[in-house]
């Protein structure tokens, strides 16, 4: 026969037992959960740094100069990642005619930081060539931070 005090010692240990397995449990999927959540972050990053023209986008406005030799751009670019943050983005002004035919295109290089979720103004100041009646931008490429 089984004593009082053998049952309460093998009960007492039984509990720990348990508890210590419970505890093993919550904490290591605890640790897989954080690890699993860094992967996806990683992954999402190193996804959104690799294809910065998918999340850059380039807009704005422009205005010639009272003799009409010269334009100003009032430009925006706009982030919509969720984590990657770029910089020195190169616009592409692309040039058209009344008629909508595209003329030319020309490269400038914003130089500042494009944080997740923002918008960056810039100006640019350029020559007006003859015949432009209308510019389209766009983000051609940029860099990691």
């Amino acid at each position: 026969m089984i004593k009082y005090k053998q049952l309460r010692s093998i009960g007492i240990f039984a509990l720990l037992l348990f508890l210590s397995a419970c505890g093993q449990t919550g904490g290591s999927s605890s640790i897989m959960g954080e690890e699993s959540y860094n992967e996806k972050v990683m992954s999402v990053e190193e996804t959104e740094l690799s294809q910065p023209t998918t999340f850059l986008r380039a807009g704005g406005n422009y205005n010639k100069n009272l003799i009409g030799t010269k334009l100003k751009v009032h430009g925006t670019i706009t982030n919509s990642a969720s984590v990657a943050t770029f910089k020195d983005a190169v616009v592409q002004i692309t040039f058209y005619s009344a008629t909508k035919t595209e003329l030319f295109n020309k490269n400038y290089t914003i130089y500042d930081y494009f944080p997740p979720h923002s918008t960056v103004e810039f100006e640019l100041k350029t020559e007006n060539p003859r015949d432009v009646e209308s510019i389209g931008m766009a983000v051609i490429s940029a860099r990691a931070k």
